[in-house]
């Protein structure tokens, strides 16, 4: 077995199902079907090999970019957006993003992948680095306009709306928040890339 991280040993086998018959009897394409109906796996390659009578398996499992919170359920997601659990609870960046727009998601669900680059670019802003007192920065994905949020744990957040031009409202609010670094605050909105708007005024 090789490839197998998300995908632990045992699972993996047991999902081929390739101990509980003879393997003159088994059927690799079966047992590669079967692989590839586990979310965390891209891909997979099953040899059956005779006279010896060993089965060899090489998995190529989906590479984790980050954390995706739904509701109680912490997933690994992917680039490609596909949220998958994993065997290993530390094969993913500790970048996570709470996704509030749906109450459960399934393991291969897709995530638009636009959300998830954004987010998780959010994802990777370190405390202090928006302001001194943003301590605890997190994000969030909430239904309707204000979209992808990143709360600084001080009590304000800043409200991005869709995945589109991250990196400019990112570098606009930084802006803004260097010339005001100790304006109270309750959000700071530039969901327009052009146009930055802030409470209280």
């Amino acid at each position: 077995m090789t490839g197998s991280r998300h995908v632990g040993i045992p699972r993996a086998l047991a999902t081929a199902d390739l101990q509980a018959q003879p393997l003159f009897r088994a059927s690799a394409a079966e047992a590669r079907v079967s692989l590839l109906r586990l979310a965390a796996v891209k891909d997979a390659r099953v040899e059956l090999r005779f006279p010896e009578a060993k089965a060899l398996i090489a998995l190529t499992e989906r590479e984790a970019a980050g954390r995706w919170v739904v509701g109680a359920v912490e997933w690994f997601v992917d680039a490609d957006g596909v949220l998958f659990p994993s065997d290993d609870a530390s094969a993913a960046p500790a970048l996570r993003v709470r996704d509030l727009r749906a109450g459960q998601r399934t393991a291969g669900e897709r995530v638009e992948p636009a959300y998830v680059a954004a987010a998780l670019r959010l994802a990777k802003v370190a405390p202090g680095e928006l302001r001194a007192d943003a301590t605890a920065p997190a994000v969030r994905i909430e239904p309707g306009a204000d979209g992808i949020i990143l709360a600084s744990g001080a009590g304000w957040e800043i409200r991005f709306g869709g995945p589109e031009r991250i990196d400019e409202k990112l570098a606009l609010a930084q802006r803004f928040l260097r010339e005001q670094p100790s304006r109270r605050l309750e959000y700071v909105d530039v969901r327009s890339a052009e146009r930055i708007v802030f409470s209280p005024q």
